[in-house]
């Protein structure tokens, strides 16, 4: 045999060929793996009040600016339809207006009639009204305006022009901002002004301007501040934004509250998994490297030496099979050229490189399994604030459900008190009006005492024909149906008509609406009438934790808790519409069911993070499990098979190489070994 047949090493492709590469790959997912487990398992600051009072801060502010848009909307819509039926009115001297407004308008504080041209006053009653805020030239349809001052004043400031246009009659109402809350209420203007609605009260001024600097930009969101004095100052803000007035107010609603410091602990326990996994890789690398990557080397350095001509050095034996039956084809090759008996000693069977690849795998997928079943599947702790914060997101938006209901009827009344004449054709513009400016409503009309309608807005209405109610209020029609029929009503004067006002299912899903989790508006008998969520009307609340939750509130002991719902557990709240004689006909409640893994919590973050880390070890081993039986199993078993061919004295068949790395310089020198022999043999 030629000793110039390798006189270099052949050339071997480097990535993604090459025995060293998967596991170096697989080792490297690993160690990161290790890294992130190290920072995202290995224990949290447990700043769960902060992280679960600052988001429902901002929903608190969210409810609050809409309530106050709403409000304004109101104010806009009452005036709209208010100069709608007063069109039809004879004599219309500023006198005359103020008089038909102060006396169909129940909230008014202060009225004022200007001269369209030049903006000069001409009537005025009430409260002064602030008509500098009116930009008397621009006004062509209903416009308002929110004014503050510096005592915690509030005011909307809404004008319209008067049938002729040469007047404008201007309005101003009490701002509706619900002082209700668990924080302090402020509002903001575009200027940087800050108003307190609750004079007196104290909280951190710089962290305050801050968000009012941010809530200039009209978006919403909130700031926390830095620990002090035992607390965290949050601060949540929102603009104010109008729907039929579709004109930019310029406010924004501030929010400003805190949250207990706590000192920041760590979860006892969640080191394990960054120290296990470290084993799990020199385990691996045990496996991988010193039953495959280093035998193969080695056989590949004996194989280039017998085929480089050196046979002095016989060929050891190898623990795994395949190597093992290379080895025994090379020690025969190597006695063969060399002059000596071709007989070798007798090999026995060793483990399959599979077995190595086999095992190294399932070490990687048992700490995946053993991560998961531990901190993927662990409780989750709810700190009571989470759990009272829910019961407050329960009672704001019962509050905010009660006043859009009592809004309804108000409108209704106001509107009754304006008509003069139940005549279909002078009521049938100022109806559309109403249901246009007040989008509650799906669907608005005049009907007799038989229940016959007269005239109507909106959509068609759904209240089964029957005599109408005869005082203001709230009714629940049906219990069954596809759709929940809820409605106000207001007598006409003259107790001959009766105004009915179907309100739009769909709008008060959207004042149910919350961060999360589901809120469901129910009646007495637990039957759904809106949801946050697609919902079967009047489907019946079924699971026992939320059927006595809701019961206990109805009673009036609301009793916020966490238990297991539908196999998952969730913090639940209800809270009751609380009664008026307008509404407490309805008794209606609010139940919200948060399940507990979608709060910001600690534990929670923990679990979401088991379970990636979990994913990633489980694709690295099936990673590792294919990878190596691709690159260096099955290329090693094929070279294995030749290798017996020619030590049971095969010489004819030509061997192949088939990948350009370390096995295939093994299958090359096998062959350079078999050449040799049948030229010496022939």
């Amino acid at each position: 045999m030629s000793s110039q047949e390798f006189d270099r090493p052949p050339a071997e492709a480097g990535f993604p060929s090459g025995v060293r590469v998967p596991a170096i790959a697989v080792l490297t997912v690993l160690a990161l793996l290790a890294v992130f487990c190290t920072f995202r398992l290995g224990g949290q600051p447990d700043a769960s009040e902060t992280r679960v009072v600052a988001p429902s801060q901002q929903w608190f502010a969210d409810i609050l600016a809409r309530s106050v848009g709403e409000s304004v909307n109101d104010a806009v819509g009452d005036l709209a339809t208010a100069v709608k039926l007063y069109g039809s009115e004879p004599g219309r001297g500023p006198e005359h207006a103020i008089e038909y407004f102060a006396r169909t308008s129940s909230h008014t504080r202060g009225l004022a009639v200007l001269d369209r041209p030049s903006g000069r006053l001409l009537a005025a009653a009430g409260e002064p009204v602030a008509i500098e805020s009116v930009a008397v030239g621009d006004v062509g349809k209903t416009t308002a305006r929110v004014v503050v001052d510096r005592q915690g004043g509030a005011w909307t400031v809404t004008a319209d022009v008067l049938p002729g246009g040469d007047q404008l009659i201007v309005v101003s109402t009490k701002l509706a901002v619900s002082t209700d809350n668990p924080g302090t209420v402020l509002l903001s203007t575009m200027d940087g002004e800050l108003v307190r609605l609750r004079p007196g009260e104290r909280d951190d001024d710089e962290l305050v301007r801050q968000a009012a600097s941010a809530a200039a930009d009209g978006t919403s969101g909130y700031v926390v501040g830095a620990a002090g004095q035992g607390t965290i100052p949050i601060v949540a803000y929102a603009p104010v934004t109008t729907g039929a007035a579709k004109t930019k107010l310029g406010v924004s609603v501030l929010l400003a509250g805190s949250v207990p410091a706590v000192e920041n602990t760590r979860l006892e326990g969640v080191l394990v998994p960054t120290v296990t996994l470290l084993g799990v890789m020199l385990l691996v690398l045990l496996l991988l490297g010193g039953a495959l990557i280093r035998p193969v080397r080695q056989l590949r350095a004996n194989a280039l030496a017998i085929a480089s001509g050196r046979l002095d050095t016989p060929v050891g034996t190898y623990r795994i099979s395949e190597m093992n039956r290379i080895a025994t084809a090379l020690e025969r090759c190597r006695r063969t050229l060399a002059g000596e008996s071709p007989a070798a000693p007798p090999r026995r069977r060793r483990f399959s490189a599979r077995t190595a690849v086999v095992l190294a795998t399932v070490v990687v997928l048992v700490w995946s399994g053993a991560v998961m079943l531990t901190l993927g599947r662990q409780e989750v702790q709810v700190p009571k604030q989470a759990v009272q914060i829910t019961q407050s997101l329960a009672n704001t938006t019962a509050a905010a459900v009660q006043g859009s209901l009592q809004q309804g009827v108000t409108d209704l009344k106001a509107f009754a008190t304006r008509i003069v004449s139940a005549d279909s054709a002078q009521l049938r513009p100022a109806l559309a009006e109403l249901a246009f400016r007040h989008p509650r409503y799906r669907s608005v009309y005049v009907v007799d005492l038989s229940g016959n309608v007269e005239a109507r807005a909106g959509r068609a209405p759904l209240r089964q024909d029957g005599r109408p109610p005869r005082e203001h209020g709230l009714h629940q029609q049906n219990t069954v149906g596809r759709v929940p029929v809820v409605y106000a009503s207001a007598p006409l004067a003259g107790g001959r008509h009766v105004l009915i006002g179907e309100l739009d299912v769909v709008k008060l899903s959207a004042v149910v609406r919350k961060p999360g989790g589901v809120g469901r508006l129910v009646d007495a008998g637990l039957r759904t009438v809106a949801a946050t969520v697609g919902f079967r009307a009047h489907e019946k609340i079924t699971a026992e934790p939320l059927s006595r939750n809701v019961s206990n509130a109805l009673r009036g002991e609301p009793e916020p808790t966490v238990e297991q719902v539908d196999g998952r557990m969730s913090v639940i709240a209800s809270a009751p519409i609380r009664g008026s004689r307008l509404t407490s006909e309805l008794q209606w409640a609010i139940v919200i069911q948060q399940p507990v893994s979608e709060l910001p919590l600690p534990g929670n973050d923990i679990r979401r993070n088991a379970w990636l880390a979990s994913l990633v070890a489980a694709v690295a081993a099936l990673g590792l499990l294919g990878w190596h039986l691709l690159v260096l199993v099955l290329p090693l078993r094929r070279v294995a098979a030749n290798a017996d061919r020619l030590a049971e004295g095969d010489i004819s068949t030509v061997i192949y190489p088939q990948r350009p790395d370390e096995i295939g310089t093994i299958a090359r020198c096998l062959e350079l070994c078999r050449q040799a022999i049948d030229k010496k043999g022939s």
